[in-house]
């Protein structure tokens, strides 16, 4: 029966930055339901103790499809530096320069962030309260939420204060912030029918979180 040949480069030692990204892929993965909570304390402790690329691919198998060792003189899985996943993520590198996180868009999350186009805070509530901690519609909830309270107690103050002064400036300023809420909430459901990870500029500016976001 002939050897088994391993190629020489899943001996090489991984780094920290190749453990965070495989923990990353990870994480994705559990947000996005392809695997269990208890699947991912099981691979996450065997990315976390990996040592050489090979303690690191063990990791992923089920999830992303390694290939096995060959005899020498066969063809060699690991000749070109890749394998397949199972989730459609094309070829990675065993170690590659980065395991992919793939962003699926998230309904639920759009929905959220239109939702308070109408119901303000409600609907963004409503949508956290709902959906699976951890999940990506439940962080767009959340943006959402946070976002819609914010522009909320802007707009009642604005409209207070242009009812008890009059000012044009005020009732300008107040216009333009009925105009950027609109734009923003719209934009945040597009990101996150979208699947990227968008932060608003106005939630990043005033440090209001009441639901957290991840």
């Amino acid at each position: 029966m002939p050897a088994s040949f391993e190629h020489p480069s899943l001996s090489t030692h991984v780094s920290t930055e190749q453990r965070d990204r495989a923990a990353d892929y990870l994480k994705a993965a559990y947000a996005e339901g392809r695997i269990s909570e208890a699947e991912f304390d099981r691979r996450i402790g065997l990315v976390l103790g990996a040592v050489t690329r090979k303690d690191l691919n063990e990791a992923f198998f089920g999830l992303v499809d390694v290939p096995p060792v060959d005899a020498p003189g066969g063809p060699n899985p690991y000749a070109s530096g890749s394998f397949r996943s199972q989730a459609g993520y094309g070829y990675l590198s065993p170690t590659s320069s980065g395991l992919p996180v793939r962003h699926e868009g998230s309904p639920g999350g759009a929905l959220a962030h239109f939702s308070g186009l109408f119901t303000s805070v409600l609907g963004p509530g409503i949508g956290y309260a709902v959906s699976s901690p951890g999940s990506l519609a439940r962080r767009e909830s959340a943006k959402a939420f946070n976002f819609q309270l914010v522009a909320l107690i802007g707009l009642v103050i604005g409209g207070t204060l242009q009812g008890i002064t009059h000012s044009g400036l005020i009732g300008f300023l107040v216009g333009l912030g009925w105009v950027a809420w609109v734009v923003l909430s719209i934009v945040g459901g597009v990101k996150a029918a979208q699947g990227e990870d968008w932060t608003n500029p106005v939630t990043k500016a005033v440090k209001l979180r009441v639901l957290p976001e991840k």
